[in-house]
């Protein structure tokens, strides 16, 4: 639970913190609310990405991934993949690891990045306990630390 609330408060940090902080993170489609947030793992603390087995480097990029049904405070269990694509249209396949810790899911994947270049997201977000699918798009700059 420790690790959770760590977690959760680097989340927060980079957000109010960072370049990322211009962008809510949030999109709702419909009952559900679909959190995302991206950036290199370099902002990941020493600890939290040990213990997801995630290299911390300026030049690897991290997409988390929860999903909420709303009017509910927990997660939505959900099959989760997608696509990154850079300005030139070259894309790359992301693959997404399930993280839960108490009732809290995440969704995790890791890439390659070139720092201050823009990315568009396709993710595919196929929750569990409906028929609907989810396409959530965005687009993303990732830095690195000065």
């Amino acid at each position: 639970m420790k690790n959770l609330y760590q977690f959760c408060l680097l989340v927060l940090l980079v957000i109010v913190c960072s370049p990322y902080s211009l962008a809510e993170q949030k999109k709702v489609f419909g009952e559900y609310e679909v959190h995302y947030i991206g950036l290199t793992t370099n902002y990941l603390s020493k600890e939290v990405a040990k213990q997801y087995g995630i290299k911390r480097s300026r030049s690897l990029g991290y997409v988390s991934i929860s999903i909420l049904k709303e009017g509910v405070e927990q997660a939505e269990d959900a099959t989760v993949s997608g696509t990154m694509a850079n300005l030139f249209g070259q894309y790359k396949t992301l693959s997404f690891r399930r993280i839960q810790e108490g009732k809290a899911i995440y969704f995790i994947s890791t890439f390659s990045v070139d720092e201050t270049e823009n990315y568009r997201f396709a993710i595919d977000i196929d929750p569990m306990a409906s028929s609907k699918d989810i396409t959530l798009n965005f687009e993303q700059k990732f830095y690195g630390e000065s």
